[in-house]
C-alpha cells in the first residue's frame, strides 16, 4: 500500500489553482514543440531548485541535431500564439465589453516570456548541450520584467484597437 504524504492533497489543489492561469503558457511552447516533432512535457508546480520557482515549467528532449531555430521557436511561441489569438478575436468580433479586461489579461500573461524562455531564446546551444530546454543563468533574464507589461499592452491594442 502507497502511503500519501500529508501535503499531497494540498499540492493538488494548489495545481488546480494553477493551472488554469499556467497552462495556456506551457501548452504554446509544447504545440511548436510537437509541430516540430519534438516530444513534450509540461509539470505544474515543478520542484525547483533555483533564486525563482516557476508555476510551471515546460520541457522536451532535444540534442545536438536539432537546429537552434526550432529551440528558438520553441521558447518564443507563448508570444506570437496569445498575439496572434487576439487577432483573431478582434477579427471575429465575438469581444464583448465587459471580456475585453480578463481577455487582456490572460492572453498578455500567458504571451509573456519568462526569464527561462528569454536564456534559451538568447543560448540556444546551451539548451542542446543540456539536451533539454533548461540553460544557465542569464542577465538577459531580466527583460521579462520589460516584456510582460509590453505584451500585454500589445493584445490591449490588438484586442481594442
Amino acid at each position: 500500500m502507497t502511503r500519501r504524504s500529508p501535503s499531497s492533497p494540498r499540492r493538488r489543489v494548489a495545481r488546480a489553482l494553477v493551472a488554469p492561469i499556467v497552462l495556456p503558457h506551457e501548452l504554446a511552447h509544447a504545440l511548436v514543440a510537437r509541430v516540430a516533432g519534438l516530444d513534450p512535457t509540461i509539470e505544474l508546480l515543478p520542484r525547483w531548485e533555483g533564486q525563482s520557482v516557476p508555476l510551471g515549467r515546460f520541457d522536451a528532449v532535444i540534442d545536438a541535431t536539432t537546429p537552434t531555430w526550432v529551440i528558438r521557436a520553441v521558447a518564443v511561441a507563448p508570444a506570437p500564439i496569445s498575439l496572434g489569438v487576439a487577432v483573431i478575436v478582434r477579427a471575429t468580433g465575438t469581444l464583448e465589453g465587459v471580456l475585453a479586461v480578463p481577455l487582456v489579461l490572460a492572453l498578455g500573461y500567458t504571451g509573456s516570456l519568462s526569464g527561462g524562455d528569454i536564456a534559451v531564446i538568447v543560448n540556444p546551444t546551451a539548451a542542446q548541450e543540456a539536451g533539454r530546454f533548461v540553460v544557465p543563468p542569464t542577465r538577459w533574464q531580466a527583460l521579462s520584467i520589460v516584456i510582460a507589461p509590453a505584451t500585454t499592452l500589445a493584445v490591449a491594442a490588438l484586442l481594442v484597437g
